[in-house]
């Protein structure tokens, strides 16, 4: 498989995967240096901010004396977002490359995949960027076999009950706004979205007047923006992770389309500012663990860093990445073992404060969510390309606003 990004910091290992015979991890791998497998869709921008944050996280690490001594090595892998690609980088991962744990990946499709090996290859396997909530059910139903999986990220439940709360407690009970219109990319995280929006909208007395669906190789938006447009709606609850955000946000902006929030992974960096010509004003979006507020008392200053290193503001992955190496050292400390079941053993045992959350796993491996360990809010774009946070209350640093082609609802 081929490894891209340049030349690889110091303690990190970037060379090409090959396949070699069966492998188990034992504590003896404790004598030389540690490899941690990461597998991202290269060159897209949740792809980029996965493997900036990994190799920020093993550069300090090592800094610092690596973990029991050891130095990280970190071991890249391209998923392409295609599940066949990523289940053998997996498979390259655990058995060639011999890394005792993999993090990453930005597409639930790939993570099905790659839990789909787990009783074979037995490598542990944090998720900071798969949302579906098929992955942990997995977990629940069949824990023998796939105890080796977990979630460092949100699920698409937890973003369901996040994006209700917005739409329901703030448009619907504040601003007044009665009928929704759903933009959502027809993917396998979206689903579990949808369906507690619909319920929870519906419930609340929000008429959803229109659900348009849209492959993620979708470049024009234009006929689905009229679709909604016609469909007389208040605002717009967009949902996309694999698909380009910038481009549906531009076009939105082009057609002076109604007031839009929601989840666009694009949108959670600051090139989406750039991306969108600079239209992307009133847009507002789901913070998922990588924004410049306090989601811990770590969060601003490696924000702060994250951006002095790599000169773009982190995306939702980063944030997620970052912690996962880190809890990935803590558990190797405290188990003083590298066996695939004592580390899943240390993993399940994780009450760590990471720089997006606090991280407690739960029996089916998701994390615990809700105040005092993750949580999630809004953020909205301004004229001059600044953010503020809109929701909820008690994090907010800036009042709401609406694009400026809409007119204030009487």
């Amino acid at each position: 498989m081929e490894r891209k990004l340049g030349q690889a910091l110091p303690g990190i290992l970037a060379t090409t995967l090959v396949m070699t015979a069966g492998f188990t991890v034992s504590s003896s791998a404790l004598a030389e240096d540690i490899k941690i497998g990461v597998i991202a869709p290269f060159n897209t921008p949740a792809g980029e901010g996965l493997l900036n944050a990994a190799k920020m996280a093993a550069e300090e690490i090592n800094a610092a004396g690596g973990i029991d001594g050891k130095q990280i090595e970190l071991v890249l892998a391209n998923d392409e977002y295609k599940p066949e690609v990523g289940a053998n980088a997996y498979k390259r991962l655990a058995l060639s490359d011999k890394a005792v744990a993999v993090v990453g990946t930005a597409s639930s499709g790939v993570a099905m995949a790659i839990v789909d090996q787990m009783a074979r290859y037995k490598v542990p396997f944090l998720t900071t960027g798969a949302a579906s909530n098929q992955l942990s059910e997995r977990v629940s139903s069949d824990y023998d076999k796939t105890k080796y999986f977990f979630r460092v990220m949100h699920s698409s439940e937890d973003m369901g009950v996040a994006l209700g709360d917005w739409a329901i407690n703030f448009l619907h009970k504040e601003k007044g706004y009665s009928r929704a219109g759903l933009l959502v990319e027809d993917a396998l995280w979206t689903r579990g979205i949808v369906e507690i929006l619909k319920k929870d909208l519906e419930n609340a007395g929000v008429t959803i007047a229109i659900e348009e669906k849209f492959d993620h190789e979708t470049k024009d938006f234009k006929p689905s923006f009229a679709k909604i447009t016609n469909a007389k709606v208040d605002y717009i609850l967009d949902i996309s992770s694999q698909v380009d955000g910038a481009i549906y946000a531009k076009q939105w902006a082009e057609l002076n389309g109604p007031p839009m929030s929601g989840i666009n992974a694009s949108g959670t960096s600051s090139r989406f500012w750039k991306d969108t010509d600079q239209k992307a004003v009133g847009h507002a979006n789901l913070i998922q663990g990588s924004y410049r507020t306090s989601l811990t008392p770590k969060t601003i200053e490696w924000f702060d860093r994250y951006v002095d290193t790599w000169k773009v503001s982190p995306d939702y992955t980063s944030g997620y990445t970052y912690d996962a190496i880190y809890i990935l050292k803590d558990a190797i400390e405290r188990a003083k073992d590298l066996k695939p079941d004592a580390l899943v053993k240390a993993l399940e045992q994780t009450d760590y404060v990471g720089v997006s959350a606090r991280w407690v796993f739960e029996d089916d491996h998701n994390s615990k969510f809700g105040s005092g360990y993750r949580v999630m809010g809004m953020f909205q774009w301004r004229q001059d390309g600044s953010r503020e946070v809109v929701w909820p209350p008690e994090v907010k640093t800036g009042e709401f606003i609406l694009p400026p082609w809409v007119k204030q609802k009487q």
